[in-house]
């Protein structure tokens, strides 16, 4: 409400105004009153209004000489209207040179001096709202150099008195990080999600001035609470959580110590970022500094042995204990008080791992579409469960990658192993030696080829030595021991025996077979 008062020396005359106009539907309320000049300019320095509805003839100061004096001797805002008889009207008219708003001639019409009223709340509301942009753009520049320790204790509180702040004994810092990866959290404008924490600030927390929300990066937000004690102080902090959980912001919130001085901002701030390195460790609620400071963080790298299991479970596309071995892996960083900047160290080195397996197996990275989502973990913010989420995905894609990989690979070497069996046949050679020969295991090996040839190894190189025994038994006049051991039997019986079972003859029937045939 716009703050009025009222000047005349007639008594029955301000009461009419006071009966004449609906004041509080124009935005105003009658903050005094006086019935001549002198007493106005005591009752204007101590009350303050923003409009003073005066008459021009008085006894002692008259209308026109108040408001003159209010221009030489007074940088004030306040407003005035003159009152008037039609024969003081010339002489009402001097007072343009001073900024009167309007003038209104006796007697009154209700609705010229309504519409002056609505003319001049509009201006104010106008006048008030620029007085306060202005106000709030040199709290700005204020609180900017506060952040970066361009001013001392000494200035800062004197801008603060001049800007009408009053002193509160209790500063306190507050850092939200929004934390990356929620859905929902990705459809939020950066600016709208300022301005959704700017309205909670400003609905929610009450104190006599707010500093603007200062953007400390892309996904970091810093508040500066005032307050009394320490009890509102801690309220003020609660109520914040509250409503920015409320309105289900993914999110850290960080708390400094408090300090006596906004002058100290530079302190609070860096109590902040040191509460920063337990991001991990605090499972809900606000990080406060005064809580961590002194707890020991950790950095450092995970044991090898467990990045080296996982690496193997990974290689062998077991996803129960893939999934076992990444919970260890993160129950580790949260036991052993990881800093926040070491998990993420920590990850990219396996990630850089396992990336190097899939490109030793002829892989490419633009096959891995989780590993940038997984990378991401090292340029934003995001919870530790989103983090283990992200690891679990890059894990299980890359053992899919790989296992295809092998398979490509193992394609190929199957069909080298196949022209090492035909080139080899005849000498003592077995599934595991061969295995040995290609770094395969021979279980695997017996598996692939199978899959690979529809045949067993064993009945293969069985088949692949009786058909070069009958080639030799058609073609030349060996022995069929001399055959036997050519093609790689060892034991003359077992030769004849195999011949016998897989050709339904001896050898020595199939070539008399074989020579009357070609009689």
């Amino acid at each position: 409400m716009h703050r009025v008062m009222l000047v005349d020396d007639e008594v029955f005359v301000r009461e009419g105004l006071r009966a004449l106009i609906d004041w509080e539907a124009y935005g105003y309320r009658i903050c005094g009153e006086a019935d001549n000049g002198e007493d106005a300019l005591w009752a204007i320095e101590r009350l303050q209004p923003d409009l003073v509805v005066t008459d021009i003839r008085m006894p002692v100061l008259d209308g026109l000489e108040l408001i003159r004096h209010m221009a030489v001797n007074r940088q004030a805002a306040t407003k005035f209207i003159v009152i008037s008889g039609y024969s003081d009207f010339s002489y009402a008219q001097q007072s343009i040179k001073y900024g009167v708003c309007d003038f209104i001639l006796k007697p009154i019409d209700k609705k010229e001096f309504e519409q002056a009223l609505e003319r001049i709340a509009n201006l104010l509301n106008e006048e008030k709202k620029q007085i306060e942009m202005r106000k709030e753009q040199v709290i700005e520049m204020l609180f900017r150099r506060l952040i970066r320790g361009e001013i001392d204790d000494e200035t800062a509180n004197e801008q603060m008195r001049e800007l009408g702040i009053p002193f509160y004994p209790l500063f306190g810092y507050v850092m939200i990080e929004i934390n990356q990866g929620d859905k929902e959290m990705e459809q939020i404008e950066h600016q709208e999600m300022k301005r959704q924490i700017d309205d909670v600030f400003r609905n929610h927390i009450h104190q006599p001035i707010y500093f603007p929300t200062y953007e400390h990066g892309w996904d970091r937000y810093g508040l500066l609470l005032i307050a009394e004690n320490e009890t509102e102080m801690n309220g003020n902090i609660d109520s914040l959580y509250k409503q920015l959980t409320n309105l289900r912001l993914n999110m850290t919130m960080y708390v400094s110590g408090v300090a006596s001085c906004v002058g100290q901002l530079q302190q609070l701030l860096e109590q902040v970022y040191y509460a920063m390195r337990y991001k991990y460790m605090v499972e809900e609620g606000p990080i406060f500094y005064d809580q961590v400071k002194g707890v020991d963080v950790h950095y450092m790298d995970i044991d090898d042995q467990l990045y080296d299991r996982l690496i193997e479970y990974i290689e062998e596309s077991q996803l129960d204990h893939i999934l076992h071995t990444v919970s260890l892996i993160f129950y580790e960083f949260r036991a052993k008080r990881f800093a926040a900047e070491a998990v993420k160290t920590s990850i990219v080195h396996f990630v850089q791992k396992a990336v190097g397996i899939v490109k030793h197996l002829g892989g490419r990275e633009e096959q891995l579409t989780t590993l940038s989502r997984v990378m991401e973990c090292q340029r934003y913010s995001f919870s530790l469960n989103e983090i283990q989420q992200r690891f679990i995905d890059f894990a299980i894609e890359c053992s899919k990658i790989i296992d295809k990989l092998r398979g490509q690979l193992m394609i190929c070497e199957i069909h080298k192993v196949k022209k090492y069996i035909e080139e080899h046949y005849h000498e003592n050679i077995s599934l595991k030696n061969i295995a040995h020969q290609f770094y395969m295991n021979p279980v695997y090996l017996g598996q692939l080829f199978r899959k690979t040839y529809g045949v067993y190894f064993k009945k293969f190189l069985l088949q692949l030595r009786i058909q070069q025994a009958k080639k030799l038994l058609r073609t030349t006049d060996l022995r069929v021991y001399e055959i036997a051991e050519q093609v790689g039997f060892g034991s003359v019986d077992y030769f004849v025996t195999q011949f016998e079972k897989m050709e339904g003859l001896t050898p020595t029937e199939y070539r008399k077979q074989t020579i009357r045939l070609q009689l």
